[in-house]
């Protein structure tokens, strides 16, 4: 009589549990897989053992995603390295974004980077932060790109030096209505 009685007990439980509320967030990739490329310096001591994020500033809604940079296999943001991830953002109107560390339980903390490439090669967008300093540790806002530019995607495959000429930043609309085209680049006067 127990037994029947703990097992029935058990399957009201679980099915009870599938409607109960959760603090857990779904999180919806409506968007698109980007790649995200980062250079830490080569300095003495540049490159960290902590929890490194980076966060991404959009235009839309003034929103941000935060993402937790962590390669699994590897030992990422070495010295003079070059890290690769793949992540899904959620919009591509980006218009910023940041570096942060968190502590963790090595003596390798400190981090300076060089630069930031995100790119979308289904859209062909690109977007360059210039960093070049070090980034500080957990704060919001976090340690922002010192330069932020859109590039030519085919630009952004080898960056050019910090001192090369860059586009500002445009919202897409802007560089419609500037060159006098449509939106798939022909000017009116062509069609």
């Amino acid at each position: 009589m127990f037994h029947s009685f703990f097992i029935y007990f058990l399957l009201i439980t679980l099915v009870l549990a599938q409607f109960a509320p959760s603090n857990e967030t779904v999180v919806h990739h409506d968007g698109r897989l980007w790649d995200v490329v980062i250079e830490t310096c080569d300095k003495d001591g540049a490159g960290t053992d902590a929890a490194a994020y980076l966060k991404i500033f959009y235009e839309s809604g003034h929103d941000s995603e935060t993402f937790h940079l962590d390669n699994p296999s590897r030992n990422d943001f070495e010295q003079g390295s070059r890290d690769h991830f793949k992540i899904f953002f959620k919009q591509s109107d980006i218009v910023n974004m940041g570096l942060f560390w968190w502590p963790g339980f090595s003596l390798s903390q400190s981090w300076c980077v060089n630069w930031v490439l995100l790119l979308n090669s289904d859209t062909e967008a690109c977007f360059e932060g210039i960093f070049e300093k070090w980034i500080l540790h957990y704060r919001d806002p976090p340690t922002y790109a010192t330069k932020f530019h859109r590039l030519r995607y085919a630009d952004c495959v080898h960056p050019g030096p910090p001192s090369a000429d860059r586009r500002n930043y445009l919202r897409y609309d802007d560089i419609v209505r500037n060159s006098g085209g449509t939106a798939n680049g022909k000017s009116e006067e062509e069609d």
